[in-house]
């Protein structure tokens, strides 16, 4: 690892020097001269333990001259309290990581204020992707295979922003001379062609969390199944718990006894593993039941534990239902509690295999518009996809594994549509083989991480969503609205026309709000 500190910028850094990836983390320090955030925590700690003012307490540590991050350990291990944890700011950022691992992280956080680069304002002409690392002993074929997929998928990008452009200006009636409409047309075109775009592009997040959220980030990094994620796990450890060669340039890390002490938690990946051992047992029923690329359906009966048991249920056929008996699913319930018993308590949480809510819309849409609504951190979700059990041969083996952008499906874009599902289903054609061939030469953990990465944002695949009323008003009025990308806002308005029906509630908001129509020039060119 290479190490740095900018005392004047207030970042201290740990970057990789690896031959397969060029990851990097930075912190970005409140104070260099003081560990703010401990102090901070410990202030809080202290507050709660006192009947003092604020203004007493302060003054009291202040003057002490004692180290708040000594004296908030004692609180942390003496009470187990790990909340004053929760009070311990850091703000990071993970440069050069994966974009699919910048998706589960906010997939997995779902406390967080956080940033992820745009596509639109990425320049892919020299693209950077993780790459297989040289010390995996592997065919050239397979190697060389791999880059080739991420190279043909950015080839079809950069050769269909031409045909898009020009289509659009047509169609559309853009004014080559109007700015605003100049600035609409290419972020529309950005948004058409990013469905080619493989996720194992490298990208980069900016994220402020507590040092609590960090600790459990690294558990689980350590325990993960994707290599990345645990190379990004020990380099987040190094800087925030701070190594001997950062502090010799003069870093003083924020909350390091706060994160000194945090071992793999494989709860999640052993539990899993166990349940959905136990359901296959069962031998239950199943038929088809693919939903189509962007269909969905809705639902407000909902019961907690019969949600988890789908939810291992979809890691295993995520397009099939499962037909079984209320004996069978008290059967079911009756085998996986001891297995949650064993796994999970305070300490070790279920995570999202285990969230639920008030309202399901359950359906397929593609990653790029998943990545949008991941983002609304007050939704619980379950995206098979974005899981570490998942086997990714499950989606791959779909007729039409990949959706389009909403304009492509304008009659007038026959062509441009054409062209688009000829290249994705050569695309898809090459990572099947790929995906077979890394089968017998990786281990399957490997070969499914690194065929995930091959795939692009158009990749359609299956979610889950469950929020409240408040949070899906607000979702829906917000993503619904002129600006954005035409995929997610046709989805969640689409979602907001089957509530109305469902119940007469909605029709408040579906009064309010206008339509979202894939063919208006009006709502192509506004940015508001």
């Amino acid at each position: 690892m290479k190490y740095s500190f900018h005392k004047d910028l207030h970042i201290a850094t740990v970057e990789s020097e690896s031959d397969w990836h060029t990851l990097r983390v930075n912190t970005l320090l409140q104070n260099t001269e003081a560990k703010q955030p401990s102090i901070n925590a410990f202030l809080g700690a202290r507050y709660s333990r006192s009947a003092d003012s604020m203004l007493d307490i302060s003054k009291e540590i202040y003057e002490s001259g004692k180290d708040a991050s000594k004296r908030l350990e004692a609180i942390f291990y003496n009470y187990g309290h790990k909340s004053v944890g929760d009070m311990a700011d850091l703000f990071l950022c993970l440069e050069n990581i994966p974009m699919f691992d910048a998706e589960r992280f906010f997939y997995l956080n779902p406390v967080h204020s956080g940033q992820g680069r745009s596509t639109r304002f990425q320049d892919f002409s020299k693209p950077q992707y993780i790459k297989i690392p040289k010390s995996l002993k592997v065919t050239k074929e397979l190697r060389q295979g791999y880059e080739d997929i991420i190279l043909l998928a950015l080839k079809y990008y950069l050769e269909l922003k031409g045909p898009v452009t020009e289509k659009y200006i047509e169609y559309f009636k853009i004014d080559k001379d109007n700015t605003q409409e100049n600035g609409a047309l290419m972020a529309r075109v950005f948004d058409t062609i990013r469905y080619f775009l493989p996720i194992g592009l490298q990208t980069s997040i900016g994220v402020l969390m507590s040092a609590r959220a960090w600790a459990e980030r690294i558990s689980y990094y350590r325990a993960s199944k994707f290599s990345t994620e645990r190379e990004i796990g020990e380099m987040i450890y190094l800087l925030l718990s701070g190594t001997k060669e950062l502090q010799d340039l003069g870093y003083m890390p924020e909350a390091d006894t706060l994160i000194r002490h945090v071992e793999a938690d494989l709860s999640r990946n052993d539990s899993a593993k166990e349940n959905m051992e136990i359901i296959k047992k069962m031998k239950l029923q199943s038929k088809e039941a693919e939903q189509k690329y962007m269909e969905f359906d809705i639902s407000t009966k909902n019961d907690a534990v019969e949600q988890l048991i789908r939810n291992y249920m979809l890691m295993l056929e995520p397009y099939k239902k499962y037909d079984y008996s209320k004996k069978e699913l008290l059967n079911i319930q009756r085998e996986i509690a001891p297995v949650i018993s064993k796994y999970h308590n305070h300490h070790h949480q279920m995570g999202n295999v285990a969230q639920s809510g008030s309202i399901l819309i359950e359906g397929v849409t593609d990653y790029g518009v998943l990545k949008d609504l991941i983002r609304h951190r007050s939704f619980e979700k379950f995206i098979p996809l974005l899981e570490e059990n998942f086997d990714i041969s499950i989606d791959l083996d779909r007729e039409t594994p990949f959706g389009m952008c909403n304009y492509l499906e304008i009659p007038e874009m026959k062509k441009l549509k054409d062209e688009y599902q000829k290249d994705m289903k050569d695309l898809y054609s090459k990572i099947r083989v790929w995906n077979k061939l890394a089968k017998k030469e990786l281990s399957k953990e490997m070969a499914n991480e690194y065929t995930r990465y091959l795939l692009p944002h158009g990749h359609a695949t299956k979610y889950k969503f469950y929020a409240s009323v408040d949070d899906l008003a607000y979702t829906i009025a917000l993503r619904s609205r002129n600006g954005g990308h035409i995929a997610y806002r046709k989805l969640t308005y689409d979602w907001l026309v089957v509530l109305a029906k469902k119940n007469p509630f909605w029709n408040g908001l579906l009064s309010k709000l206008p339509e979202v129509k894939i063919d208006s020039r009006e709502q192509f060119v506004d940015r508001s």
